[in-house]
């Protein structure tokens, strides 16, 4: 990717920021509570191979219920670590843990990558943006963590109508950016809504694969922000 670009736009969870616990930990506490321990390999494992097979049923909710999406999730998980806990028992615990956690501000932090790689990007003269299918909950996280600062644009899907992988909030974005798709770059966790949905309005794309989940993906792919810089 040698391309010269004006803008450089990220997805939120995932890509910048985090929940703490993580998932995984999460997982991990709902079955020590049901009296399995698994280890973290995996566990790990399982949770790559969840990814990979929901990722597209996750593109097509678009705002719906997202319950059937989140039990095929569990149900893989369960059947890769050959757990005997039951479906209805795993996801009502789990339920319970991400409402506990994810729904509180000081539950998300930012990777340890994401400021220093806002920084650069935006002392290096680029037009910095964030897209995200989120609520107002994104606005309140980058206040918390004193983020909001490192973008020219925040767009939210829930405040402009549209989600991702809908090409209108990328072109959202790039208005408010003032610059033409081709001259843009966003980065994203998902194929099927970031990807999918940024090459779809024009842009150039890059998949941030933290957990290694896609390693077959058809899309440049990176495992840490830090590989960035090689790009732009």
């Amino acid at each position: 990717m040698t391309e010269e670009f004006d803008a450089v736009m990220f997805d939120a969870g995932g890509v910048l920021w985090d929940l703490n616990p993580t998932h995984k930990e999460l997982i991990s506490r709902v079955l020590s509570s049901n009296g399995e321990d698994v280890d973290d390999a995996r566990l790990i494992s399982a949770m790559r191979k969840a990814e990979r097979v929901t990722d597209l049923a996750f593109s097509k909710l678009h705002g719906k219920d997202e319950s059937s999406f989140q039990n095929d999730y569990d149900r893989i998980v369960l059947e890769e670590i050959r757990s005997v806990i039951d479906l209805e028992t795993f996801s009502r615990d789990m339920s319970k843990e991400f409402e506990t956690h994810a729904m509180k501000v000081e539950s998300w932090v930012p990777y340890p990558d994401a400021i220093p790689t806002l920084i650069a990007t935006k002392t290096r003269g680029f037009v910095v943006g964030l897209i995200s299918n989120a609520t107002e909950l994104a606005r309140r996280v980058l206040a918390n963590l004193d983020m909001e600062k490192y973008f020219d644009l925040i767009v939210i899907s829930d405040e402009v109508g549209v989600r991702k992988p809908d090409k209108r909030i990328f072109e959202i974005a790039l208005d408010m950016a003032e610059t033409r798709a081709h001259r843009s770059l966003f980065l994203g966790d998902r194929p099927s809504i970031d990807m999918v949905g940024a090459i779809g309005a024009g842009m150039k794309a890059i998949l941030v694969d933290r957990n290694e989940a896609f390693p077959d993906s058809q899309y440049l792919r990176i495992s840490s922000l830090d590989s960035l810089a090689r790009y732009l």
